[in-house]
């Protein structure tokens, strides 16, 4: 089939007067979860993570992903005539500059790239003599031709109860920051702003309760919405008042900052495509080019906000308990697989309050499947588990109170020796961060390498960031804050989530890790330092560690966490799990 579709997309570049042609995994918001409307890499190549590009130059195809999606991306490609590249911008560059020749031009979507994303590779491009060109019309959506069409659910009002600050106010507070710059309007080019700052949420996104949408804030708190016609009823109507205007087109959204004689706007050029730019300049409107204010602001969550949090992890909590009770005699009885725990899993979470959707595809990898960071499982690749090895799943629910992320390893019977002493060392990471105390000021990059240093000892390590934000019924993948090894230059601040996830993979046998969420909070004992507050609530599998590895301090560390976990979900649990919880629980000596 994807033989068939080169060929035909290759036969549309040849008439739109290209040679070559990138297919990013994203769409025109820059979001991570897209539409099916959206899926053009999966539909071009089959792959279907959430990170990667395509690139046709002449009669070559490359597909380009990171070291996440390196074994899926070879199992979803099969023996198409697509090579598989590292996702990075100079295998990117490298690739195209091999099979293009000076003269050529290569296609692309200005809706679906950034001009900072694209501007190194246009630069090596130019250098070979190779024009790096816009198209108006996207030659596989040309192509596609039982394409889905693009998604326009209902926007309802997210209640200040869960939001804990009202619109106005968002808006106002976000507004007073234009009067510090030389701008007449912010420009809001994603979903996620636009939720946050309207206290708006919708379905048009997997996993991501957003409505597709984008806007214009103005400098006394006034604010033009686009949303498509459908998604507004008149509930939303009176939810946004009358300093929220509503325009169902994008064009409307673009004359409504000439009509506010808007001369100078605050576009972020990380989030708004490169189309949106364009359509700007071509207005005679002025860009200052800097990154969009509401993404720190919603990064900071507010006492509702984290109260609600620590509310949806109880529940979430108390129903991954319930699945990991039941899971040894789903295992014991056969024929119970990979996909078969993802559904257990789901019906848990689909039984507690307020549960919406998952927070992402849940990883599901038993053996040699846990071995694959981002592993994806489908009927095809689904592994039926045994009463041995181990068994990693990591997964997340939405709430309107809040969003969950965890990741627990299991033991399901007999397993290798060495697994204990990976296990814990990555345990002793995870209560390196945990129990960390840090100055006001550290950024995440600074304190990686706690996470990580019993793994390093043993000449370990794991190619994943230790931590990502996390949005309050919003993305699970959220920044600007982050704990890895790359540089972020955000520090870290009281109410910021983030996820706190150490791991080791051990191909063709197991993957191992432990996945917290947790807030940043100001130190009671140490004024002008920050430490961590556990959101997550489940049992860490102790059959699973090596006591001698641990000193006291974390040994104290772990029978308190499960002493509270134990006390919290004891009354959220079926009759059966609690025996299970207890157990789980005990004190480890």
């Amino acid at each position: 089939m994807s033989s068939e579709r080169l060929q035909a997309l290759r036969e549309e570049l040849a008439g739109q007067q290209v040679q070559g042609l990138l297919v990013p995994r994203g769409d025109e918001y820059q979001n991570e979860y897209v539409p099916a409307s959206d899926e053009r890499l999966a539909w071009l190549t089959g792959f279907d993570g959430s990170a990667g590009l395509a690139a046709l130059a002449g009669d070559r195809a490359a597909l380009f992903v990171d070291g996440r999606y390196t074994i899926q991306a070879q199992q979803q490609i099969g023996d198409q005539p697509i090579e598989q590249q590292d996702l990075n911008a100079e295998a990117i560059a490298r690739w195209l500059c091999d099979n293009l020749r000076a003269g050529d031009a290569l296609g692309y979507d200005p809706r679906l790239h950034t001009e900072p994303g694209l501007a190194p590779l246009a630069k090596r491009l130019a250098e070979r003599g190779i024009e790096l060109r816009p198209l108006e019309t996207n030659p596989i959506d040309a192509i596609w031709a039982d394409r889905p069409t693009s998604p326009s659910g209902a926007a309802r009002p997210h209640p200040e109860t869960f939001t804990g600050e009202d619109s106005a106010s968002k808006r106002k507070r976000i507004a007073e920051l234009l009067a510090d710059k030389p701008a007449d309007a912010l420009w809001l080019a994603n979903p996620e702003v636009c939720a946050w700052l309207f206290n708006i949420r919708g379905d048009d996104i997997p996993h991501l309760p957003v409505a597709l949408s984008c806007a214009i804030l103005y400098r006394d708190g006034s604010a033009t919405l686009y949303l498509a016609e459908a998604a507004t009823g008149e509930a939303l109507r009176r939810h946004l008042g009358n300093d929220v205007s509503l325009v169902h087109d994008k064009e409307s959204l673009f004359d409504a900052a000439r009509r506010q004689h808007v001369a100078k706007i605050w576009v972020d050029p990380g989030l708004a495509n490169r189309w949106t730019l364009q359509q700007l300049r071509a207005r005679e409107m002025e860009l200052l080019l800097e990154r969009d204010p509401i993404t720190a602001a919603k990064a900071l969550k507010n006492p509702a906000e984290l109260a609600g949090s620590q509310a949806a992890h109880e529940r979430d909590g108390a129903a991954l308990c319930e699945f990991l009770a039941e899971l040894p005699e789903k295992v014991a009885a056969g024929g119970f697989g990979e996909l078969e725990a993802v559904r257990l899993l789901r019906e848990k979470r689909e039984q507690r309050e307020g549960f919406t959707d998952d927070s992402f595809d849940s990883i599901s990898g038993y053996g040699p499947n846990g071995a694959i960071v981002h592993y994806r499982v489908s009927p095809e690749s689904s592994l039926t588990m045994k009463p041995e090895g181990l068994y990693l799943i990591d997964s997340g629910g939405q709430y309107p109170d809040g969003t969950t992320d965890v990741t627990r390893t299991v033991a399901l019977g007999d397993f290798p020796e060495h697994a204990r002493e990976h296990f814990t060392r990555v345990l002793k990471g995870h209560i390196a961060i945990a129990a960390l105390r840090f100055p006001a000021g550290t950024c995440g990059e600074q304190i990686d390498a706690f996470a990580r240093k019993s793994l390093w000892d043993a000449g370990l390590d794991y190619a994943h960031g230790t931590g990502h934000g996390v949005g309050s019924f919003l993305s699970v993948h959220e920044g600007p804050q982050r704990i890895g090894k790359a540089s972020s230059g955000v520090a870290l601040r009281a109410g910021m989530i983030l996820s706190n996830e150490p791991g080791f993979y051990l191909t063709g046998q197991y993957g191992i890790r432990i996945e917290n969420l947790v807030y940043v909070k100001e130190s009671e004992q140490h004024p002008g330092f920050l430490e961590f507050s556990e959101l997550t609530l489940a049992p860490i599998d102790q059959r699973l560690v090596k006591r001698e590895l641990l000193t006291e301090q974390e040994l104290a560390w772990l029978n308190n966490y499960h002493q509270r976990v134990c006390e919290t979900l004891l009354p959220l649990v079926n009759e059966k799990t609690r025996a299970w919880l207890k157990e789980a629980t005990q004190p480890l000596h």
